[in-house]
């Protein structure tokens, strides 16, 4: 491949970089040698099958977009991509540890037209296996929220700030839940001052 014409090295250096990793982390992630990421990337070779279905899955990018046939994610100088701010660490575990939503810590780019406004990190264990601590999870404010939903809620006027499952039973209170089983439920009584900031409608894994 003309290293002039190198669509696919260049676009898996830009992912690459949004995640700040290094091509030897990279590779050791999706199972290759780093030396073999900066072949790719210098355009010397191209990647198999089975390394461009594991770069979309960990980018969660189409394959499409890597092979440089689908521009609906953006080029090289993320002009399809937004920035969205990461505040402050919420619990997903035991209530009274939490830190409340305040001021920016960090910020992500997601494609262009993605549902998400801000994101959140993750502290506690109440989420795994599914959400674990370090991860941010992406918030939407304006998605309905049904019962079922992960979401990001804050508790106790506005004291704790929680991401969890939420459930509404039709004769019962609202409630929300851990996935690991060794947390209690919370009964969403009136007395906790409670609200729904947002549903979670994606996750961004951070690897170090």
């Amino acid at each position: 491949m003309a290293r002039d014409e190198n669509i696919i090295g260049k676009r898996i250096e830009m992912l690459r970089k949004r995640k700040n990793l290094s091509r030897e982390k990279l590779g050791a992630i999706i199972g290759i040698a780093g030396n073999s990421i900066y072949r790719i990337e210098a355009g010397y070779n191209l990647p198999s099958a089975d390394v461009v279905i594991e770069l979309s899955k960990f980018f969660d990018v189409p394959a499409d977009y890597i092979l440089g046939i689908d521009k609906s994610f953006g080029d090289q100088t993320g002009v399809n991509m937004k920035k969205i701010p990461v505040y402050e660490k919420v619990a997903a575990g035991v209530a009274g540890v939490a830190e409340p939503i305040d001021y920016p810590i960090d910020e992500i780019y997601i494609p262009l037209g993605s549902k998400g406004e801000f994101a959140v990190e993750v502290v506690g264990d109440s989420m795994e296996p599914e959400i674990k601590e370090g991860d941010y999870v992406i918030v939407d404010t304006n998605s309905f929220v049904e019962s079922g939903d992960r979401v990001v809620a804050i508790i106790n006027d506005g004291a704790d700030a929680l991401v969890k499952l939420y459930r509404k039973f039709m004769d019962g209170p609202a409630m929300l839940y851990s996935l690991n089983q060794k947390y209690d439920p919370i009964v969403l009584t009136e007395d906790l001052k409670w609200e729904i900031v947002g549903k979670v409608v994606s996750l961004y894994r951070r690897y170090r």
